[in-house]
Formats: structure tokens, C-alpha cells, sequence
């Protein structure tokens, strides 16, 4: 454990001008390196998702199967987001991350080589696990650079990684697969989509090397909370400066813990269209693969716009209070999935405006749900487990999620190829039971979060 021990503190021996000029280049920077290298985390998270209609059709997998294994990486990233979230606020977080980006990177590069279903659920599993470090570590940084009352504008900022990695992931995996597949034979298609997102995790890792930085005081620095001249508020005085009373106050806080669920059900929406959206739109409603992924692109697009306002927004016109614009996010949510679910036959501006629609509401409820409204509500040196607790209930959803999906999706009788297990009304209308279930957590989440609707930082 010595390894990922936090590096000491060192002396302050700069003058003042030049404390200001370091921390301000350093901390920016800092915010910088995080946002590419999540971006990479995400892109070996995901490349399951462009390729999964080519596994299917190939026999390489059956949907049941890979609905596992989408399970087995969203729970072991639950746990993870827990333990790793505790013990991030102990660690060093430069060398906490890159050790998970090199797990989950060489994860990746093994599935290229093809496994039983059964070694491929156990290595999807040890990824999700890795996959767990990064947004800890990245939260603890982040509270140990930046202010409280900044505190919402660069977790937003940082925030648009999400979205950045799954725009990288779907265009990159889905361009490389087919040129390789038309090159070189589909069997290395797929393959080379994993391949990819290997390369891109190792990548990352030479940046974390060369700029991530631990904290403040460990580069000669002094601590935020002292450069800001930031008030002690009641959450500091009653965690003492001790990490694990800070940690048990944001385990016992019920608002955490509801803030959890609702992120839980979001998830579920969420990864609904991450891990199953280019699948449905090929599927459903006939769209070739590169466009499927070109009209799933655009929500991260968007939501990487709207994780970059959210925070500004929630800080300087809503006095740091999170509730108002997730309930406008949840509306926008609930009717994306709407239009592009209920709606029938291939109407490209439906399915845009659905995406769009759809990439507004994530992007703040990705970055309020998924941790920001609950490290709000907890001392600073308890961020990572506040975003531990979130975390656990975001991906036990999405890990739900990708099971019950993957029931939902069945093997035409004729024709043999995937097709969506559904209910035709006398009318002739057609509605598929994934449909329902996307769209009923997308609303259960909405009301969830308006429980704590009177909780304020």
C-alpha cells in the first residue's frame, strides 16, 4: 500500500505572485488531464457497444450473453465506486489512477483474442472493477485543487469526459471495426475495435505519467482551502480534518443515499442507450451501422455542452443548489426516450431532436446525479466516498439494466437475425417492452430526485 500512499506535503518556499501563477497554471492543467484521460477510460468501457450487432450475428455470443457481461463490468464498477471511493480520499491519486487505466486497457486487449463466454464475463468484470478508479480519483483531485464554491463549474467541466469518451468510443470503434472488416475480414473487425480502445487506455496512461499531479502541498503548494481563504463551513468542523469521521457523516447521510437511487434509475436509462441505442436504431428502425452511431453520437455531443454549462449555471444563477435544473434535465430525459422509442418508422429528425433532447438531459444529470449533488452534502476529505455511495447506486441500475434488456431481445424465427420482443395493439401500432422499461426509470428517477428537493449545500 506504500505505492498508492498520498506523496507528503512540501514546503511552501515560493513567493506569493508566484504561489498565485503556479497553483492557477497547475490547477488548470490539472482539470485538463482529467478530462482527456476519463474520456480514455470511458473508451475501453465501451466497445462493447459498437460491435455488439456483429458479435450477435456471428454467433460469437448470444444477446443473453453479452447481457451479462454487460451486468458483470456495471456491478463490479458499483463496487468498485465504492471501495475505490474510500480509498481514494487515502491515496495518491496519480498513481491510483493510472493503475486502473492499465488494468482496464489490457482487459480490453485480451477480449480481442476471443474467450469462452464464461472467461469473458470474469475479464469484463476485473475491468469494471479497474474502470471504478477513475472517477474517484478524478473527484478527489478535483476537491483537493479547486474551492467549494468553484467547486460545480470544474466538476462540469470535467464532466464533459463522459461524453467525450463515448463520442470517441462509438465514432473510433465503429470507423475502425468496418474499414477493418472490409479490409482484412469481419472477424478482425470486431477484434480491432478492442484493440483500439487498448491503445487508447495506454495513451492515456503516458499522460498521467508525464501531468497528473497528486495535490497541491505535495508539488510546494499550500492547500486550496488556504490560497481561497475559504471559510470552514459546518460539514468541515464536523469531520475535524479526520477523513474516516468524514467519511462515516456522508455514509449516515440519507440525502446521499436517495441521491443514489435516483441516480440509479437514471443510469439504467442511460446505459440503456449507451450499451443497446445503436443495436435498437438498427434493429427497430433499419438504420445502417455507421449512421446508428452517428445519430447515438449526437447525445453525447450535446451532453458533453450541457455537462460543461451545468455546473457554471448551479453556481452563479442558483446559488450552488442543484435541484431545479435536474428536475428540468429529468422532463428532458423522460421525453427523448419518448420520441425516439414510441415514435415508428425511420424519421432521421425524430430520432435527432430525440438525441438531442436526450444528450441535454444527460449531461446534467450526469454530472449532478452521478456525484456532484451528493460530494455537495459532505466534508471534502469524504468527496470520494460521497461519490462511492452515488456511484453504487448508478451502475447497480445500469447493471439491472443490461440484463433485463438483454431478455428483452430476441432471434427472428426466420430470418435468424436480432430482432426486439414486443406487444401489436388491434390497431396495428407495435410497442416493444424495452420501451417501456427504458422510459418508466428515466420518469422513477425524476421523481426520486425531487425527494430531496430541500437539501441545499
Amino acid at each position: 500500500m506504500n505505492f498508492f500512499a498520498p506523496l507528503p506535503p512540501r514546503p511552501v518556499t515560493l513567493p506569493p505572485s508566484e504561489v498565485d501563477r503556479r497553483f492557477t497554471f497547475m490547477r488548470y492543467r490539472q482539470v485538463a488531464v482529467m478530462l482527456v484521460v476519463y474520456a480514455l477510460f470511458y473508451v475501453c468501457r465501451l466497445a462493447f457497444s459498437a460491435t455488439k450487432t456483429t458479435l450477435i450475428e456471428q454467433n460469437i455470443y448470444s444477446a443473453q450473453e453479452l447481457g451479462y457481461v454487460g451486468a458483470a463490468m456495471l456491478w463490479a464498477y458499483a463496487i468498485g465506486k465504492v471501495v475505490n471511493g474510500f480509498l481514494a480520499d487515502h491515496a495518491n491519486v496519480k498513481r491510483f489512477v493510472g493503475f486502473g487505466l492499465f488494468i482496464t486497457a489490457f482487459a480490453n486487449m485480451l477480449v480481442g483474442f476471443q474467450m469462452p463466454a464464461v472467461v469473458l464475463i470474469g475479464v469484463w468484470f476485473v475491468n469494471g472493477f479497474a474502470q471504478a478508479s477513475g472517477a474517484p480519483c478524478c473527484v478527489v483531485s478535483l476537491s483537493r485543487w479547486f474551492a467549494k464554491k468553484e467547486r460545480g463549474t470544474f466538476y462540469g467541466i470535467w464532466s464533459c469526459s463522459n461524453n467525450l469518451g463515448e463520442a470517441i468510443a462509438y465514432v473510433l470503434t465503429s470507423v475502425v471495426m468496418v474499414s477493418v472488416a472490409k479490409t482484412c475480414g469481419v472477424d478482425w473487425g470486431w477484434r480491432s475495435g478492442f484493440w483500439g480502445a487498448a491503445f487508447c487506455g495506454f495513451v492515456g496512461i503516458g499522460l498521467i505519467a508525464m501531468f497528473f499531479k497528486d495535490s497541491p502541498e505535495s508539488e510546494g503548494l499550500p492547500s486550496v482551502a488556504t490560497w481561497k481563504n475559504e471559510p470552514v463551513d459546518a460539514s468541515e468542523k464536523a469531520a475535524a480534518g479526520d477523513v474516516k469521521k468524514g467519511q462515516r457523516l456522508a455514509f449516515t447521510n440519507w440525502a446521499v443515499w436517495m441521491i443514489a437511487i435516483s441516480g440509479g434509475l437514471f443510469a439504467a436509462s442511460r446505459y440503456a442507450i449507451i450499451d443497446w441505442g445503436i443495436f435498437f436504431l438498427e434493429v427497430k428502425k433499419g438504420y445502417p451501422n455507421t449512421t446508428a452511431a452517428s445519430i447515438i453520437t449526437l447525445n453525447s455531443i450535446v451532453g458533453a455542452v450541457s455537462s460543461f454549462l451545468s455546473g457554471i449555471i448551479s453556481d452563479r444563477f442558483f446559488k450552488g443548489s442543484r435541484n431545479e435544473l435536474a428536475l428540468i434535465a429529468g422532463l428532458m430525459n423522460v421525453t427523448g426516450l419518448s420520441l425516439m422509442m414510441l415514435v415508428p418508422g425511420q424519421h432521421m429528425w425524430v430520432d435527432v431532436t430525440a438525441m438531442v433532447l436526450f444528450g441535454l438531459a444527460v449531461g446534467i444529470l450526469l454530472t449532478f446525479l452521478g456525484g456532484l449533488m451528493a460530494v455537495d452534502l459532505v466534508p471534502r476529505i469524504a468527496a470520494g466516498a460521497a461519490l462511492g455511495i452515488a456511484g453504487l447506486g448508478n451502475y447497480i441500475g445500469a447493471g439491472l439494466q443490461s440484463i433485463v434488456s438483454g431478455y428483452f431481445v430476441t432471434k427472428d424465427a426466420v430470418t435468424g437475425k436480432p430482432t426486439l420482443i414486443s406487444h401489436t395493439f388491434a390497431n396495428g401500432y407495435t410497442l416493444d417492452y424495452i420501451a417501456i422499461f427504458w422510459i418508466g426509470m428515466a420518469l422513477l428517477s425524476m421523481l426520486c430526485a425531487l425527494s430531496v428537493w430541500r437539501k441545499r449545500p
